[in-house]
C-alpha cells in the first residue's frame, strides 16, 4: 500500500509557499471535484493533502517525522466547514428576512466578501498582537538587575509575553481558516456546489 504524501498529491516541492500550496490546491481540485467528473477517492486525497499542508503545526509535524495528524486535519477541516456554514446560513436568513429574491442573490460572492472582510479584522489584529509582543520583549530586555537576584518584573513580563503568544496563536489560526475559507469559495460557481461541498465536510 502506498504512503500518502500530501506533496506528491498537490504536486508540490517539500519547500512550496502557502501560496503555492493554495494554487495547487485550486487547480487539482477543479480536476478531481465529483460535482465535475472528477474520481471522489482523489478529491478526497486532494482535500486532506491540503488540510495537512495548509495547517502550519500539521505541516510542521508531517515534514519533522513523517506522522499525518489525522485529527488535527479533520479539525482544521472542519473549521473551515463551520465558518462557511455559518457564513451561508447568515446570508440566506437574511435574504429572507429582507425579502430579496433568493434565485436572484449570488451567495458565494457575499460569502467571499464577508470572509474578505474577516480577513482584513484578522490580519489587523494579527499584527497588534505582532506589535505588542515586540514592544513587551523589548522592555523586557530593558529590565535588569545589577545584583542577580530575580528579576520579578522580568518574570511579569515574561508572564504576559507568553500569554500574548497564546492568543497570536489563536489569532493565526483563525487566520489560516478564513484564508483557507476564501480559497474554497474560490472552487464553487454557485451555492448549489458549495451546499453539497458543506455537506460532504468531515
Amino acid at each position: 500500500m502506498q504512503r500518502f504524501d500530501p506533496y506528491l498529491t498537490l504536486g508540490l516541492a517539500r519547500a512550496a509557499t502557502a501560496d503555492a500550496v493554495k494554487a495547487a490546491y485550486r487547480q487539482r481540485v477543479r480536476l478531481t471535484h465529483p460535482d465535475r467528473g472528477g474520481d471522489p477517492a482523489e478529491f478526497i486525497a486532494v482535500v486532506k493533502a491540503f488540510g495537512l499542508l495548509s495547517d502550519p503545526e500539521a505541516r510542521r509535524l508531517y515534514d519533522e517525522a513523517g506522522i499525518i495528524d489525522e485529527d488535527g486535519v479533520k479539525t482544521f477541516r472542519r473549521d473551515v466547514a463551520g465558518i462557511l456554514a455559518d457564513m451561508f446560513d447568515a446570508a440566506v436568513e437574511t435574504a429572507v428576512a429582507t425579502g430579496l429574491p433568493l434565485a436572484r442573490v449570488n451567495f458565494v460572492e457575499q460569502m467571499k466578501a464577508a470572509v474578505t472582510s474577516g480577513l482584513g479584522d484578522a490580519r489587523a489584529s494579527l499584527a497588534s498582537s505582532d506589535r505588542a509582543i515586540a514592544a513587551l520583549s523589548a522592555l523586557r530586555a530593558r529590565i535588569t538587575r545589577s545584583d542577580g537576584a530575580e528579576n520579578v518584573f522580568a518574570s511579569r513580563l515574561d508572564a504576559q509575553i507568553a500569554t500574548r503568544a497564546k492568543e497570536r496563536a489563536v489569532l493565526r489560526r483563525r487566520l489560516l481558516i478564513l484564508e483557507t475559507a476564501i480559497v474554497e469559495l474560490g472552487n464553487y460557481r454557485s451555492e448549489v456546489e458549495l451546499i453539497s461541498a458543506l455537506e460532504a465536510a468531515p
